[in-house]
């Protein structure tokens, strides 16, 4: 067995104190993220509409026209029970609030089957698509068509032609409206989901809260729960509250602007557990966990989460695992991130990955046993605890990473201008104050492309100060530095004269 060392930057400086201010980095006051939490306290964009009654909705009710029926600001308290292929878009200061047991189900069942052959089949209604979005795993082929067939609230594997049929997998023939699939659904529950939705739109201050809302057929990168209007306007100031959303084939919640998703199961859904844009968004206290069913390429985009074009974006809290891809992702023009006080475990690629994108603080994170690719490559571009890539401005500290497949690095891929007209850089990186623990890979360091120069490690200010590592060999090269792997001292040379 190896000698495990503690190898200090320094031992006189602990870690720092939460909330301390940085030098490095502007405070939170002056990223915005304080100004937010002040105003969605309740002082955003005028007053709440209040509930002028409380409608009580029943099993087999159509929600949406009580919506229409009902003026703004009205409450609908869905008692037990399984709502079927309801596809809600609120009004101002509506609240959609269930009872324990109440379920929006986007499936219908299947209850006329019969024996094909060697397959079963059930007549469906479902309608293909002009067009359907994303990129699949080679395992699965099938990813991108929507609907999904559940036996006893699994999801089978589609596949995309008949021939390929067996027990766990399923074929849709839109022409003749019939699934297929071999297994025996004698004493089980046989579902498909059709439903593109359940609660979707533009609205402002609308509440949903204690739901289970599953097996919607949305498409990738739109949501069960979508804070967007049908042509891409943005909703505010939602709640999003202590729900259960899973076995959605897209995301399970796709944000609006200010949208608070607070303490829901965002859980094995078929893309992506939460994502979205917009500004003043806040993703606290969930579990994110077992997204990505329906197999696709995580490199596009799948996983946990994936966030593109937010401001003041704050992620904090949340218990995010076992998903098939990034755990937490910003990927694209996000400004004044804050990644805070998540735990994150055994995900794809990355616990934490903040990519083409500019100020974030990254902070008092435990991350373990992340970044694993289903590759052979081990080196940092394939995974690791917490990756930095190819953005400027990001403070990393008071992080606990153990090991993952790499640590923490910073990246610097060669990438195609920003929307700004500006090369993506990745510069002002300052890393400090972590616990790193690993007994193979990068510890930490950065890595560039080979079509790219050395400006990165000496000229934009990438730093890594005060950090503690735990590494199975003292000698041994942990550390990415200028395209070679180096050993501690030789890091410590180069990093910190």
């Amino acid at each position: 067995m190896r000698t495990r060392w503690l190898i200090p930057d320094t031992v006189e400086r602990r870690l720092p104190a939460y909330g301390r201010r940085h030098p490095s980095i502007p405070s939170l006051a002056a990223l915005g993220v304080v100004a937010f939490l002040t105003l969605s306290s309740g002082g955003v964009s005028g007053p709440v509409p209040r509930a002028s009654s409380e409608v009580t909705v029943q099993p087999g009710d159509d929600i949406s026209r009580l919506v229409e029926r009902n003026p703004p600001g009205t409450q609908f308290r869905l008692r037990a029970g399984v709502y079927r292929l309801q596809s809600i878009t609120p009004r101002d200061g509506d609240s959609f609030i269930g009872d324990p047991g109440a379920i929006l189900s986007g499936a219908q069942l299947l209850t006329q089957i019969s024996r094909s052959g060697r397959f079963w089949s059930a007549a469906v209604h479902a309608d293909p698509r002009a067009e359907y979005r994303g990129q699949c795993a080679p395992a699965h082929p099938a990813c991108t068509y929507p609907e999904d067939l559940f036996f006893d609230n699994k999801p089978l594997g589609r596949v995309a032609e008949l021939e390929e049929v067996d027990s766990g997998k399923w074929y849709l023939d839109y022409s003749a409206r019939l699934a297929y699939f071999a297994d025996d659904p004698t004493g089980h529950t046989v579902e498909m989901s059709v439903t593109p939705y359940a609660i979707k739109g533009a609205a402002a201050k609308v509440n949903i809260e204690g739901l289970d809302i599953e097996k919607y057929a949305c498409e990738a990168s739109d949501g069960a729960v979508d804070g967007r209007g049908n042509s891409g306007q943005m909703s505010r100031d939602w709640v999003v509250e202590n729900n259960v959303t899973r076995w959605n084939h897209g995301m399970g919640i796709r944000l609006g602007d200010a949208m608070q998703v607070l303490g829901n199961k965002i859980i094995e859904n078929g893309q992506l557990g939460v994502g979205g844009g917009g500004s003043n968004g806040v993703v606290d206290g969930n579990e994110i966990a077992g997204n990505n069913y329906a197999g696709y390429d995580y490199g596009w985009e799948a996983g946990g989460s994936k966030f593109a074009f937010t401001h003041n974006l704050v992620v904090r809290n949340n218990d995010v695992h076992d998903n098939d891809g990034p755990g937490l992702w910003t990927d694209l023009e996000n400004e004044n991130a804050l990644y805070e006080h998540n735990h994150t475990a055994s995900n794809r690629e990355a616990g934490i990955l903040h990519e083409v994108s500019y100020r974030a603080i990254i902070r008092n994170n435990v991350i373990e046993n992340d970044g694993f690719s289903d590759l052979p490559k081990t080196e940092p571009w394939w995974g690791a605890g917490i990756i930095v890539a190819a953005s400027s401005d990001v403070e990393v500290y008071g992080n606990t990473v153990t090991n993952c497949m790499n640590g923490i690095v910073g990246t610097q891929p060669k990438r195609e201008l920003s929307h700004r007209g500006t090369p993506y850089l990745l510069e002002n990186l300052n890393v400090h104050d972590n616990i790193i623990t690993q007994s193979r890979g990068v510890a930490a360091g950065i890595v560039r492309s080979g079509l790219l120069g050395d400006a990165v490690f000496d000229t934009r200010n990438n730093r890594f100060a005060n950090n503690q590592f735990h590494l199975a060999d003292s000698s041994a090269k942990y550390f990415a530095w200028k395209g070679t792997m180096v050993s501690y001292s030789e890091w410590k040379a180069e990093t910190q004269p």
